[in-house]
């Protein structure tokens, strides 16, 4: 089956102009203007990423990125809406979305947002099927190749995070931004950084991209993210990852 991004609009000529961008960009495209039909979608095709709009024929985009993240899908969401107040963000991202991109958008930032999602689903992708092309680790992965915490591994190698022997289910993104921080423990990362280091942005309007993931990585590895064990808030900086015990380096 032929790999595909599925493209959620209810606009014909915003939907068509997406789609020719992405065809420039040498993907295949899946379109539909309804939730149900991104149901389908997902069922009759091998999605690979998601451009998604808020308002659809049949309601809020941001439920077919909540069904997604609830069936532990960690397909990257790109949400491309013009509802672009600072509390629709946040819904956007708490919904799951790996980036946000109101309307109207720059062709040259979309494609920038869409290629920076795919380059870390296709490492992601990789150390989950073998079988697909192999894609050169950096030397950083290299050197690195797993971290050990108290009760909580990070695989480079294998893309795989494990805490107290439990598989956790985590996104591309999320996995880029655990390892950005847990490669250098108490390093105190600023926004700025995260959002240079991790989607390739330095657009300080995203900086809601960081808090959210943050919560998101929080309510997956914490057992109080109010009390977080392993990600620090440093306020009026950044965050950070504390070690737990003494940390031990494969």
């Amino acid at each position: 089956m032929q790999q595909s991004v599925l493209v959620l609009e209810d606009d014909a000529d915003i939907s068509g102009l997406i789609a020719l961008h992405l065809k420039v960009m040498g993907f295949e495209v899946t379109r539909g203007t309804s939730l149900v039909a991104g149901y389908q979608a997902l069922v009759e095709n091998n999605i690979v990423a998601v451009v998604l709009d808020r308002g659809l024929d049949d309601g809020d985009g941001k439920t077919f990125c909540e069904y997604l993240r609830q069936k532990q899908n960690g397909i990257p969401v790109l949400m491309l809406t013009a509802l672009d107040s600072e509390s629709d963000m946040v819904e956007g991202f708490e919904s799951g979305a790996d980036d946000y991109l109101a309307k109207p958008f720059s062709v040259v930032e979309f494609q920038a947002r869409v290629r920076a999602l795919m380059r870390r689903a296709a490492v992601h992708n990789h150390w989950q099927n073998s079988s697909e092309a192999v894609i050169e680790p950096s030397s950083e992965d290299e050197n690195e190749a797993s971290l050990m915490f108290d009760h909580l591994e990070i695989s480079t190698e294998t893309h795989s995070v494990t805490l107290g022997g439990k598989t956790i289910n985590l996104t591309p993104t999320e996995f880029s931004l655990l390892c950005c921080l847990a490669k250098r423990p108490e390093r105190v990362f600023s926004k700025d950084e995260l959002l240079s280091r991790v989607w390739n942005t330095d657009y300080d309007g995203y900086r809601h991209t960081v808090c959210c993931a943050i919560n998101r990585l929080r309510s997956k590895l914490e057992s109080d993210p109010d009390m977080p064990k392993y990600i620090h808030t440093v306020w009026g900086v950044g965050y950070k990852f504390r070690e737990a015990n003494a940390l031990q380096r494969l």
